[in-house]
């Protein structure tokens, strides 16, 4: 019975902690963003954008380097902060917003397979 209880125990120490580690505030509008991490990976802010604003976002290459702490600004200067050293593209439509990243600034990036091209870059005009 007390073993049951540690374990229980260290299971919700464990999980409120995870909990507690991965969070990103976002506050304000598009024209007037403010966003506060702890420690969380470029890809988690992003996922986070989506959740504040109709954003969404696609990667080349992994973000899993560590965002700053604090952003604040439009939505394009935070975007342009958070990521700073990559190449990316923002396109936006109506109401939402689509993140391209290709990948870091002065990397050769590997070509891309062209099939399908044509209806890709037309949604990109």
């Amino acid at each position: 019975m007390l073993r049951l209880a540690l374990v229980a125990a260290a299971v919700l120490a464990y999980s409120v902690a995870t909990v507690a580690r991965a969070e990103v505030k976002i506050e304000g509008t598009l024209a007037a963003v403010r966003v506060a991490t702890d420690q969380e990976t470029i890809s988690e802010v992003l996922s986070a954008f989506g959740g504040a604003f109709d954003v969404r976002y696609r990667t080349a290459i992994a973000l899993d380097a560590t965002a700053g702490t604090a952003y604040s600004g439009s939505f394009g200067q935070v975007i342009s902060r958070l990521l700073n050293g990559y190449n990316y593209v923002i396109k936006t439509d109506r109401d939402s917003i689509e993140i391209l990243v290709f990948g870091r600034r002065g990397e050769i990036v590997a070509p891309p397979d062209l099939r399908g091209v044509d209806s890709i870059l037309s949604r990109w005009r």
